[in-house]
C-alpha cells in the first residue's frame, strides 16, 4: 500500500510540462501552432483568433485566449503572460477550486479578475474526483449534463463574461476554468458563435483540447487507475477527461430547446441586442 503514493510521486513529476513541441505541431495545420501558447504550467492556453465566420471575416489574433488552470504557471510562464497584455481574466471556478489553487497572475500588468462562478453537485470537483476513483459514475454522461446546465442555469455568468469581454478597455481577455475544456470551452464557443463563426469550425476549437493535453490526459488516467485499484475503465476516463462533441452539442441543443434558436439565446439570456452585437463584431472581427 505505501508504494501507491510513491509511484504517484514519480509520475507527477514525470508528468510536469505541457508539450513535446514540436512534435505536438507535427502534421497539423498551421494554426494549430500558432494559437497555441505553450506554457509549462498549463497545457490548454490558446487563442482564439483567426477563425474565419460566416460572411467573410476573420476573429482578430491576441482579443480572446482560453486556458486551463493558472494555479501552475511557472515565473516563465507569467513572463509570457504579461507579454500577453491581458487586461481581464473570467475565471469560472467554483470557490473551492480557487481557493485551494489560486491562480498565479503577472503584476506587471495585473489583470482584473472576474470571479464569474460556475458550481453544481453534480459536477463539483470533489465529487467528481470520488467518483472517477470509486468507478461509480457515468462519467461522460455527468458532462452531457453539466453542459446543458452551463447553456440554463449558468446562462447569467456567460451573459456577465459579454458584459466584460465587450468592452475595448478590457480586452485583450483570458476565460479560464480548471481544465479549460467545459466551463471555458462553452465560453469559447459562446464567444466565436456571437462573432458568426460557424458552429462547424467552434466544434474543430473546442475538440482541440484532445490534442493539447493528449500527454498530461494519458499520465492522469494511469493515476487515477492506481488509485481506483483499476476499477476504472481507460476509455471511460480519457472520455470524461476530454472533449467529445456530444457534450458541446447538449449546451447548444438545450439553447434550442430554451430559446429556439441562438440569436434569440443571445439576446435573452445573454443580454445582447442586435445594435450591441454589431459594435462587438467591429470592434473583434477583420
Amino acid at each position: 500500500m505505501r508504494a501507491i503514493p510513491l509511484l504517484l510521486v514519480l509520475f507527477t513529476l514525470a508528468g510536469v510540462g505541457c508539450s513535446d513541441a514540436p512534435a505536438l505541431y507535427e502534421g497539423q495545420p498551421e494554426h494549430v501552432r500558432r494559437r497555441h501558447i505553450a506554457m509549462e504550467g498549463a497545457a490548454n492556453f490558446r487563442d482564439l483568433g483567426g477563425y474565419a465566420t460566416g460572411d467573410g471575416h476573420t476573429v482578430k489574433w491576441g482579443l480572446f485566449y482560453r486556458s486551463d488552470k493558472l494555479a501552475d504557471l511557472t515565473d516563465a510562464d507569467l513572463d509570457k503572460m504579461a507579454g500577453l497584455g491581458i487586461h481581464l481574466v473570467c475565471d469560472f471556478r467554483g470557490p473551492e477550486e480557487w481557493r485551494e489553487e489560486p491562480d498565479r497572475l503577472p503584476v506587471d500588468p495585473a489583470p482584473e479578475v472576474a470571479h464569474l462562478e460556475i458550481w453544481d453537485p453534480s459536477f463539483s470537483s470533489k465529487g467528481f474526483r470520488q467518483a472517477m476513483t470509486e468507478g461509480k459514475a457515468d462519467l461522460a454522461n455527468l458532462l452531457v449534463e453539466g453542459n446543458r446546465l452551463f447553456a440554463g442555469k449558468f446562462a447569467d455568468r456567460y451573459a456577465a463574461m459579454f458584459t466584460r469581454i465587450m468592452k475595448a478597455e478590457n480586452l485583450p481577455a483570458l476565460v479560464h476554468c480548471t481544465a479549460g475544456k467545459d466551463r471555458a470551452g462553452f465560453a469559447s464557443a459562446l464567444i466565436l458563435r456571437t462573432l458568426g463563426v460557424p458552429m462547424d469550425t467552434v466544434y474543430q476549437d473546442y475538440l482541440l483540447t484532445n490534442h493539447y493535453t493528449a500527454k498530461r490526459v494519458e499520465q492522469q488516467v494511469f493515476m487515477i487507475r492506481l488509485l481506483s485499484f483499476f476499477r476504472v475503465d481507460a476509455d471511460d476516463l480519457r472520455s470524461v477527461m476530454g472533449v467529445e462533441r456530444r457534450f458541446l452539442q447538449a449546451a447548444f441543443d438545450e439553447i434550442d430547446r430554451r430559446y429556439g434558436g441562438f440569436d434569440d439565446y443571445r439576446r435573452e439570456a445573454l443580454g445582447i441586442d442586435d445594435q450591441e452585437l454589431a459594435a462587438f463584431r467591429a470592434l473583434a472581427l477583420e
